[in-house]
């Protein structure tokens, strides 16, 4: 049976071949690095559209400050300053909560499936690599 420390050289040995194919001299292996790029564009383009959707809901709530801010301006019947600030407070909550409850309802189905297809790539990159480090030796499951 083999020991930890084989099974941690076997490893290291892996991750030294999938290295030198990422990295070799004359340019990367497009196969090993198509799937990384790939992740790393998904994860961009997520981003993009969170801050997009923020971008969007800041400009609205600054908005909706200015207006309060005008309304403020000119003093007049305190019963019209309480009802425009409470006015304010209830459309800012109620924006707050359909913001958040629409950007992490968004984050949490995109996270399920970012966790799904990095498994698959994981695992597509996982197969690859194999294949490349172990072209010429044949394992057993139990050994022989």
């Amino acid at each position: 049976m083999p020991s930890s420390t084989d099974a941690t050289v076997y490893t290291n040995a892996g991750y030294a071949e999938l290295l030198k194919r990422l990295l070799p001299p004359d340019g990367p292996d497009p196969a090993l690095l198509g799937p990384f790029v790939a992740m790393q564009m998904q994860a961009a383009d997520r981003t993009l559209q969170f801050n997009q959707e923020w971008l969007r809901f800041t400009t609205d709530r600054i908005t909706c400050d200015r207006a309060l801010l005008a309304n403020l301006a000119n003093p007049g019947d305190p019963a019209a300053i309480a009802a425009a600030w409470s006015e304010f407070v209830s459309g800012a909550i109620d924006d707050y909560s359909a913001l958040y409850r629409r950007l992490w309802g968004q984050v949490a189905e995109e996270m399920t499936a970012a966790v799904f297809d990095t498994q698959k790539q994981a695992q597509e990159l996982f197969v690859t690599s194999l294949q490349v480090a172990g072209s010429g030796e044949k394992r057993h499951a139990t050994p022989v």
